[in-house]
């Protein structure tokens, strides 16, 4: 079943069926939920791009190389969904700095620290999925979701002596299979990249000139 395709009427109705349902243990929406929430409002994510200085005192970005959904194949950031903690008990929101991390660490087994502030991020993003193959001016195309936003923050790896874990979420996808580090003079071409990233890679390169030591 498309969950994509099917009218939110009969989301809506699915989904109340059996409310107990909509969220996991962890705090993660179901399938019929998520189909939901992606119809009825904005996604909010949050990426992160490592960069580095090399011996040569160039910068470095690090990409992954992404092991699921439509862009498998592709170089693309680490992130992914704000979501939920579960605290004393209750569910709280999770901060933008919490999900980076948990992306990062479930995804890599690596800590991070940004290279500014978490208040501060380097870049926002706005996707959408193609309309007639089309996407508005501003946007970036994403087949996963209707209408998303994401605040993106250059980062450093602080454990980068521990090789990467390429670990499992939550739903049992791998999303990464394997890391890329890359110059702006070795970077790779546009279509070598998964949703649209090469734009905000070649947007960090200028940023972290400016504010990398």
């Amino acid at each position: 079943m498309d969950l994509q395709q099917m009218p939110v009427e009969k989301l809506l109705e699915e989904v109340m069926k059996r409310p107990h349902e909509t969220m996991n243990k962890k705090g993660f929406l179901s399938k019929m939920a998520f189909a939901l929430a992606d119809f009825l409002a904005p996604r909010v994510c949050v990426d992160g791009i490592a960069v580095r200085r090399n011996a040569k005192r160039e910068i470095e970005c690090m990409a992954i190389r992404r092991n699921t959904g439509p862009y498998a194949g592709k170089l693309c950031l680490v992130g992914g969904g704000v979501g939920k903690l579960k605290e004393n008990g209750t569910w709280m929101p999770e901060s933008r700095e919490e999900a980076l991390r948990r992306h990062f660490k479930t995804d890599l087994g690596f800590e991070i620290e940004p290279v500014e502030s978490w208040t501060r991020p380097a870049y926002a993003a706005q996707d959408m999925r193609p309309v007639n193959g089309v996407v508005k001016n501003g946007f970036t195309p994403n087949p996963d979701s209707r209408h998303l936003v994401a605040d993106r923050f250059l980062v450093r790896i602080t454990n980068y002596e521990s090789a990467p874990i390429f670990g499992k979420t939550d739903v049992g996808g791998q999303e990464a299979s394997g890391i890329h580090w890359f110059t702006r003079a070795q970077m790779p071409a546009p279509e070598e990249f998964g949703y649209g990233h090469h734009e905000t890679y070649r947007e960090s390169f200028l940023i972290a000139e400016k504010v990398l030591e």
